[in-house]
């Protein structure tokens, strides 16, 4: 029978430079790590993973992470290639790279320009330096909007700027100043995180031992409603609870996945979403 299925697919990058607090996603401190043994896996799971699911074009591709902006640009194209050598991959396809901004200078994103990828997420997660060294992160604010500058030059239209609100002591009106800055510089879209206490994190350990509060639900409501005004004022229009975009600058993987699109998930944290008759073919 002829291949028919359309998939998206995501990619999990898990190295990261510093573990932040309140991540508890599958990831691993980048000390040591072998770039070149993981992309081979990488390489031929993927292979694998389409040719079993009876994928026949992929939609779009997302590497996350983990930082994969840790990884050289090199391992991207031989991802991406892995892709259109098993599948159809078409020419305008979206492939998006996460990125922090401290390993996402202007020459190294041109080589990832380079290599393949169309699209840049970049977690800038917020805007001052207390909040952003309490979050753990390794960016300053200033390393923040130098690497947005850059991202913008690289990817003119199609960079993502992640923000997350709801963090310990900040107010409406913080909120509210920093969202406007941040709506002021961002490109057309923007993804906006609440910060939650996850099991297995440091934050964890913090909120229930009382050495951090945090903000109430009411507060992180008013916060969340205040983001949809303030979006919705300068053109950017709420597609996915998290995810605002100007008309035609929506993350189509994101869109894959919030409409339920059948998507498979390549690397040590990833899964896959696939119907019936694609589990039965990769039982």
């Amino acid at each position: 029978m002829r291949n028919v299925r359309k998939v998206a697919v995501y990619v999990h990058w898990p190295f990261c430079r510093v573990i932040c607090p309140y991540c508890n996603f599958n990831k691993y401190k980048n000390v040591g790590s072998d770039h070149k043994r993981l992309t081979d896996c990488l390489v031929k799971e993927v292979s694998t993973m389409l040719k079993r699911t009876g994928t026949a074009t992929v939609t779009s591709i997302f590497f996350g992470g983990g930082t994969p902006s840790l990884a050289p640009a090199s391992s991207m194209l031989r991802i991406v290639e892995a892709v259109a050598d098993s599948v159809h991959l078409p020419g305008d396809a979206e492939i998006t790279l996460e990125a922090n901004p401290s390993s996402a200078d202007y020459h190294k994103l041109r080589e990832y320009r380079e290599a393949g990828i169309t699209r840049l997420s970049l977690g800038v997660q917020a805007l001052n330096d207390k909040d952003l060294t309490w979050l753990g992160r390794d960016h300053s604010a200033k390393e923040a909007m130098r690497s947005l500058d850059a991202a913008k030059t690289v990817f003119s239209g199609c960079v993502n700027m992640d923000l997350i609100f709801g963090r310990p002591g900040q107010s409406l009106n913080s909120w509210q100043e920093e969202l406007g800055q941040a709506l002021s510089v961002c490109d057309n879209h923007l993804s906006l995180y609440q910060l939650t206490v996850e099991k297995g994190t440091s934050l964890y350990k913090d909120v229930v031992s009382n050495r951090t509060k945090m903000p109430d639900q009411d507060t992180v409501a008013a916060q969340y409603n205040l983001a949809v005004e303030m979006t919705k004022s300068v053109g950017l229009h709420r597609y996915e609870i998290s995810n605002f975009a100007r008309k035609g600058f929506e993350s189509h993987h994101n869109l894959a996945v919030w409409n339920g699109t059948e998507y498979v998930g390549i690397g040590p944290g990833a899964h896959s979403r696939c119907n019936k008759t694609c589990l039965e073919r990769c039982d």
